[in-house]
C-alpha cells in the first residue's frame, strides 16, 4: 500500500512538472505571436520560478509597448510582484534580479527618471543588476540594462552623475559592447543599445547608434516582439 502511495505521489509530480514545462513551452509560443497577457494567464498556472520570471518580463514588455500613465503603472507593479516572488524562490537566479531590475526600470521611465533618483530606484535597480551580472557576467540583458542605468543617469544628473550615482557615460559603453559581443545579431539588444548611446548624446554615440539602427532594420524578425522593435528603431533613427 505504502509502495503504491509513493508511485502514486512520484507519478503525480513526474505529470505536474511535465505540465509546468509544456504550458511555458506553449506561453513562450503565444509570447511571439504577440500574445502577451494570454501567455501571462497560460504561464500562470503553476508555480514555479521560471512561471514567476517569465510573466514578470512579459508584464514589463506589454506595459512598456501598449500602456501609459496609471494603466501601465499597474502593470508594471504586478510585474515587479512576480520579480521578487522569483527571488524569494532563488535569490541566486540571475534573471529573477534581471526581472527585478527590468520591472523597477520600466517603472522609472514611466514616472520620470528624475523622480525615481528622488525616490531611490536608482540604487535599487543597481543592486539587482550588479546581484544578476556577479551570477552570470553572460547576461546580455543585464550587461545593456546596467548601461542603460548609467547613461539614463549621465543624461539626467549631467557631472553630477558620477559624483552623486558612480554613473558614467565610459561604463555605459562597456556594458553596451559586451553586450554587442555576446550578442549583436540581436534586433532588441541592437535597439536597446542604440536607444542608450542617444542618450548620451556624443557625436561618437550617435554615429555608432545610427549604425547599430540600420543593421537591425536590415534583420529579419524573428517574432512580434521583434517588429515592435524595429518599427522602434525606424522612429529613433528619424530623430537621429
Amino acid at each position: 500500500m505504502h509502495k503504491f502511495i509513493i508511485l502514486f505521489v512520484l507519478v503525480f509530480f513526474i505529470k505536474n512538472v511535465w505540465a509546468n514545462g509544456s504550458e511555458l513551452k506553449e506561453a513562450n509560443i503565444l509570447f511571439n505571436k504577440g500574445e502577451y497577457l494570454e501567455s501571462v494567464n497560460l504561464a500562470s498556472k503553476h508555480i514555479s520560478i521560471e512561471s514567476y520570471i517569465f510573466q514578470a518580463k512579459t508584464l514589463a514588455i506589454y506595459g512598456h509597448f501598449f500602456l501609459e500613465e496609471e494603466e501601465a503603472i499597474k502593470v508594471f507593479k504586478q510585474a515587479s510582484e512576480f520579480a521578487f516572488l522569483a527571488l524569494d524562490m532563488d535569490s541566486l537566479n540571475d534573471n529573477a534580479h534581471l526581472e527585478a531590475a527590468h520591472t523597477m526600470g520600466r517603472y522609472s521611465q514611466l514616472i520620470g527618471i528624475v523622480s525615481a533618483l528622488k525616490e531611490g530606484y536608482a540604487e535599487k535597480i543597481s543592486f539587482h543588476l550588479d546581484e544578476a551580472l556577479k551570477i552570470n557576467p553572460d547576461n546580455v540583458s543585464a550587461q545593456i540594462s546596467k548601461g542603460t542605468w548609467h547613461a539614463e543617469i549621465v543624461d539626467k544628473a549631467g557631472f553630477m552623475a558620477n559624483i552623486l550615482y558612480g554613473a558614467t557615460s565610459e561604463q555605459a559603453r562597456n556594458h553596451y559592447e559586451i553586450a554587442l559581443n555576446l550578442d549583436g545579431e540581436n534586433i532588441g539588444v541592437l535597439y536597446e543599445i542604440s536607444y542608450g548611446l542617444f542618450l548620451l548624446d556624443e557625436k561618437e554615440d550617435i554615429l555608432r547608434a545610427k549604425q547599430l539602427l540600420t543593421k537591425a532594420i536590415k534583420l529579419s524578425p524573428i517574432n512580434h516582439l521583434d517588429k515592435l522593435y524595429i518599427q522602434k528603431a525606424k522612429n529613433l533613427i528619424k530623430e537621429l
